[in-house]
């Protein structure tokens, strides 16, 4: 029975001891506050998706690199390299709850931060990736992937309610919104 109370109090005191965990907490953006975060705002296409240990190999990480098409703010580079926390290695997965995916070939209206050593990571996690399609016509619509990111509109990018279908949102009308966000002040 002591040896019992030993051990209750034991694990009592290491759980009260434990470090609080904490998860990943975003919080939403609009089309303004998106355009504030951002050095870089870029329409492109997914050239390449690399996975990379760091340096101390105890993390992975994932270089993504793009073909920019189009710039909308930033230097106006041909190519950007975004790095992102988390990939896949092998059998070995990080995973970043709310960070983007992305997959070779694919189009996208990036949103994005650059790190003091001009490292450059999508802003806001994944509210800063929309994924662009393309109809028969060529006529370009967005609309974010990510589970629980799907948006309504292009300015305030008010979130689609549970059990909703997501809009295909014009691309033109998200391009309008962060020129409009750039001449109030939001870009500079």
């Amino acid at each position: 029975m002591r040896v019992a109370r030993s051990v209750v109090s034991v694990l009592t005191l290491l759980a009260l001891a434990a470090p609080a965990a904490y998860a990943t907490q975003v919080m939403h953006m609009d089309t303004r506050a998106l355009v504030v975060a951002s050095n870089d705002i870029v329409v492109g296409e997914v050239e390449s998706v690399a996975p990379r240990w760091s340096p101390s190999h105890t993390k992975i990480f994932t270089d993504v690199r793009v073909r920019v098409t189009q710039s909308l703010k930033g230097g106006g580079a041909t190519t950007l390299t975004l790095s992102q926390l988390g990939g896949t290695i092998g059998a070995m997965r990080y995973n970043v709850p709310g960070c983007p995916a992305f997959t070779p070939g694919e189009e996208a209206l990036l949103f994005v931060w650059r790190d003091r050593q001009g490292g450059a990571q999508v802003s806001g996690l994944a509210q800063g990736k929309f994924d662009i399609r393309r109809d028969a016509a060529g006529v370009a619509t967005v609309q974010r992937s990510a589970e629980g990111l799907a948006v309504l509109d292009a300015n305030r990018l008010q979130l689609v309610p549970p059990g909703r279908p997501a809009p295909r949102i014009p691309l033109a009308d998200l391009v309008r919104a962060i020129q409009s966000a750039m001449r109030e002040g939001a870009g500079r």
